[in-house]
């Protein structure tokens, strides 16, 4: 079975996309992708938003006219995530009469003919074929065995977004709740710049920077499996669901807020309910539970099982 992928330029997106895909069939990470703006071409988003308002068959038409070369591809499947790459990729899977999956909440009314949407809403419009799931896919993998590991907290930051919206001050107040405390920070495309220059001109004598734009896949995970506390931003919900998909529990730190709450809140309170995560306040870094619970990898396993069951019936 040859698989492809559609992403744009969002990790966040193309994680799902290749958590999705492993879990149908193992991969190589970089076979089969197809990033818009470089292997596909597409209108910007103001012509895109026009041209399918209008008639979306007529944006199909364009996308083919830009992408000729569409058709010697040869897919029995075809996975997207973002809104941007729908029509792109029903367009692939068009011309390989392959079946096509969209990993979020659909936008568009071509999405009606896509023989799936996997989301984890549950209130979505019956005319979709909507797979549901607790756990989105990433492209980590549960752990397999537990092994020894350092005394030290991994933090990965985030920024504004999802309901929240932080100030120096917060910033400031990182840097010195995790000051006494062995600690390795890795940031994200969100993270301001000021912010990561400010924890490292204020670091303690133990922390640890890692740059993610800088950082290889492996060596993320690697630092992902050998500190003992992981903690993470409340804004961030692709970090925070990559590291409960390596089987992990997960300290939720939030700064302040959050200003508005977003569906992304409701799925924190899903993993919270099931004891998935803590949500701890900067002064309560003390709560902090070990990484190592079995109840987390346990509901993985159990939700990845799932999720293939379904999409294998559906294939």
């Amino acid at each position: 079975m040859k698989i492809a992928i559609v992403a744009d330029k969002k990790a966040g997106h193309l994680s799902q996309c290749l958590g999705l895909r492993n879990i149908i069939k193992k991969y190589s990470n970089d076979k089969d992708i197809f990033i818009l703006g470089k292997d596909l071409i597409s209108l910007p988003g103001f012509l895109e938003r026009t041209l399918t308002l209008l008639r979306e068959n007529l944006y199909l038409f364009v996308l083919r006219l830009l992408n000729p070369s569409v058709v010697d591809h040869k897919f029995d499947f075809v996975i997207c995530s973002g809104s941007r790459t729908a029509v792109p990729a029903y367009l692939l899977a068009k011309a390989s009469n392959a079946k096509i999956i969209y990993i979020g909440t659909p936008k568009f009314r071509l999405m009606k003919k896509f023989d799936g949407i996997v989301s984890t809403k549950q209130d979505i419009s019956k005319v979709y074929k909507v797979i549901s799931t607790h756990l989105p896919p990433t492209k980590f993998d549960p752990y397999v065995e537990k092994r020894e590991l350092d005394n030290r907290s991994l933090v990965l930051i985030g920024g504004d977004g999802s309901g929240y919206d932080y100030g120096e001050k917060d910033w400031y107040r990182l840097a010195f709740e995790f000051k006494n405390i062995n600690t390795t920070f890795v940031n994200s495309r969100r993270t301001p710049k000021f912010a990561w220059k400010n924890l490292k001109e204020n670091s303690g004598p133990n922390h640890k920077f890692l740059d993610l734009e800088d950082t290889p896949f492996e060596r993320l995970q690697e630092a992902i499996d050998s500190h003992s506390h992981i903690f993470v931003t409340a804004d961030s919900t692709s970090m925070i669901v990559e590291i409960l998909t390596r089987g992990y529990f997960v300290n939720v730190v939030e700064l302040r807020g959050p200003i508005k709450r977003e569906h992304h809140h409701e799925v924190l309170e899903s993993f919270k309910k099931r004891g998935l995560l803590r949500i701890l306040k900067l002064n309560q870094l003390q709560l902090s539970d070990h990484k190592y619970q079995d109840e987390v990898r346990s509901f993985v396993v159990k939700e990845r099982e799932s999720l293939k069951a379904r999409i294998l019936e559906l294939i």
